[in-house]
Order: C-alpha cells, then sequence, then structure tokens
C-alpha cells in the first residue's frame, strides 16, 4: 500500500487565516454575536466577543459591532492573525489509486475539511499539495478522529456516478467501534432520532459545544450493531452499519444505548436534550489516545466498471484483526 508521508505540515507556520463566513437566507436579520453562535457551536461566546472587538470580523473590509444585523451580499470575513494549527496525524495511506478514484486510508487525528482551528492541516488540503494536476472531489466524510476508508472522485463524471449512491444510502458501510462496557445482546438495532447541534451557551466555556442529541422531533437515524467480542478490559468490540448518515451517528447512537465509543472526546455519555455535554472537545491532539471509531469496509458502484467494488482499511491495534471473520 502506497503512503504519502508529510512531515513539514503547512499549518503549523504561522500564517494570515482569511475565512469567509457564508450568511443563508434564513439568517438574514440575525444580530452578528447570534449569527456567529449558530454558524459554529463549538467556539465558545467569549472567544467571539474577542474577535469582535479586535475587529478580526469584517464585511467588505469594514469592522463590525456585536449588533450588526447579517445580510445577503458582501463579502464577510473573520482573520486570525498568526494562525498557527495543532499537528495532525499525516500518514496516509492509498487503497486505490486509478482514473477515476483516489480511496485513501485516513488516519486519525485529521479533519477532512477545513473547520474550526484547522485549515490548512486537513485531508483535503493536504491531498491537494499531493496531487496539484488533479481536481479531487470529497465523496463522503469521516470525523476528525475516526480512522478508515475515504473516496474521492478525479472527475465531475465520476462524481456524478458515485455521490448520488452516498447520498441516496447504497453504498454498503461497515465500521468497527469499540466501546464501553460488556454490551448485554449480541445483536441491536438503534433508530433513536437525532437532532441539529445546539449553540454555545454564555456561561459555559461552549455548551455543548455543537453536540448532537437525541430529540424525538429529530431527523430518523438507523444503526445496526454487532458484537465481535467482550474484552477483559470490560469493553466490547463491535461492528456499526449505518443505515442512515447523520452527523456523529454512530457515535451518537453508541452513547445513547450506554456504551459510548472508547476515547471519544465529544461523546462521553448519554445525550439527551435534557442532559448537557461537560466535554467541548472535538479533534484529539496527537498524542492523545485514540477514539475507537474505524471506517473498515465500503462497497458500491465503480464509476468506470459498473461493478460493485469493496474497498477496505486494515483494522487499528485496538481492533485485534484476528476476531474478524473474512
Amino acid at each position: 500500500m502506497k503512503t504519502i508521508q508529510i512531515d513539514d505540515l503547512p499549518g503549523c507556520r504561522p500564517y494570515l487565516n482569511e475565512r469567509s463566513i457564508r450568511v443563508r437566507q434564513s439568517q438574514s436579520g440575525m444580530r452578528l454575536i447570534d449569527f456567529l453562535l449558530e454558524y459554529h457551536p463549538p467556539t465558545p461566546r467569549q472567544q467571539w466577543l474577542d474577535w469582535i472587538e479586535a475587529g478580526d470580523i469584517t464585511l467588505d473590509s469594514q469592522t463590525l459591532s456585536i449588533d450588526h444585523r447579517m445580510r445577503i451580499g458582501g463579502r464577510y470575513v473573520h482573520a486570525m492573525r498568526d494562525f498557527v494549527e495543532p499537528r495532525v496525524n499525516a500518514t496516509i495511506r492509498i487503497i486505490a489509486d486509478d482514473e477515476s478514484l483516489l480511496v485513501v486510508d485516513k488516519p486519525a487525528p485529521l479533519p477532512v475539511h477545513p473547520s474550526g482551528r484547522f485549515n490548512r492541516n486537513t485531508l483535503t488540503k493536504l491531498l491537494e499539495g499531493a496531487y496539484p494536476n488533479v481536481k479531487l472531489r470529497i465523496a463522503h466524510r469521516l470525523d476528525a478522529n475516526t480512522t478508515g476508508v475515504v473516496v474521492f472522485t478525479k472527475s465531475s463524471e465520476a462524481a456524478a456516478i458515485v455521490q448520488p449512491q452516498f447520498e441516496q444510502r447504497r453504498v454498503k458501510k461497515t465500521y468497527l467501534v469499540r466501546v464501553h462496557g460488556h454490551v448485554p445482546w449480541e445483536s441491536h438495532h438503534c433508530d433513536l432520532p437525532i437532532g441539529h447541534a445546539r449553540s454555545a451557551g454564555p456561561t459555559t466555556d461552549a455548551g455543548t459545544g455543537g453536540a448532537r442529541t437525541i430529540d424525538k422531533q429529530g431527523s430518523p437515524a438507523e444503526t445496526h450493531f454487532q458484537c465481535l467480542q467482550r474484552n477483559d478490559d470490560g469493553t466490547s468490540l463491535l461492528t456499526a452499519i449505518p443505515v442512515t448518515g447523520r452527523t456523529n451517528q454512530i457515535r451518537v447512537h453508541a452513547a445513547a444505548i450506554g456504551h459510548a465509543v472508547l476515547g471519544d472526546p465529544f461523546y462521553p455519555r448519554q445525550t439527551t436534550a435534557e442532559n448537557d455535554q461537560s466535554a467541548i472537545i472535538q479533534t484529539l491532539d496527537i498524542d492523545q489516545p485514540p477514539m475507537c471509531l474505524h471506517a473498515w469496509r465500503l462497497k458500491f458502484k465503480h464509476p468506470q466498471t459498473e461493478q460493485e467494488t469493496a474497498y477496505e482499511s486494515p483494522p487499528p491495534p485496538w481492533a485485534q484483526p484476528t476476531t474478524f471473520a473474512p
């Protein structure tokens, strides 16, 4: 398996990080501070206030006040000066590389897209440097702390065939997950609906920090869990097959049924609308223990051959590969 190893991380050199902020029609008229809390819930309110006071939030290069009313049109920018991003794991293994697809084995911690503290130290940006003459289009995403199979398409034609398969839930996905506790079942179907992320609150570091919650009024979500092994350390090794594709779905469902993912910094216990999250870290530091969630297998129709093709990432050390049937 070919490996891309990037030691000189581009985001670890100080730079001016200017990020455009998009305003949706539904957000027009909101106060600036309320908009920003909705725009990126994990960021604490006081941090946004400090940036506003320093003149780092602008509209067409003009500084704004806390009571500015958002509007459609114009260029909103958040300027972060002398910005240095956290280090990430930049050992990216190539699972498949052909005319239409690039399939990689994503390490962790490594965000897929620019967001929050990460811009240049992300999978998409690092691959842009490794494949400068190819326009890579991401077909789906994984959390920064999740390892495993990630698919990129290399042309609009390939994207038109692959992307709908993800959107229409025709891709067969299997994850490996290690959870707290010995599960009392061999298989379990979780269909608890998942609500939207809640914004940071004014009296805590980040409130729920953008955590998803179990909510009767939320979006339908289904995950199939299967127990592979109960370990002597009080953990269980499972497979997880997400039928739907809600944000953080496996992590939210695992926590909600009382068996949170081992190493998950964000969903350490049951997540309900009445239960605030005390953990606000989203992306682990590179020297912290891993979050035990791995995108093990993906299977979908290849855009050239039109044959169902499976892609697999080797199980990580915490997953004890000898326990798995072929």
